[in-house]
């Protein structure tokens, strides 16, 4: 089990495969994403950065 010092990373392929994904959503369910992981780890910082290209709000 990882504890608040763990730190996960996406390899190049794998985060290239979340921005596709995210990519064919809709707004909302950019948003969806990123709220269901509580905005951490890095598939929150994708849809984060998703949001920002697409001026997505909360």
């Amino acid at each position: 089990m990882a504890n608040d010092e763990t730190k996960t990373v996406l390899d190049d392929t794998s985060a290239a495969a979340v921005r596709l994904m995210l990519d064919r959503l809709a707004d909302h369910d950019v948003a969806e994403v990123y709220e269901t992981t509580s905005g951490q780890g890095p598939i929150a910082d994708l849809a984060a950065e998703a949001m920002r290209a697409r001026n997505i709000d909360l």
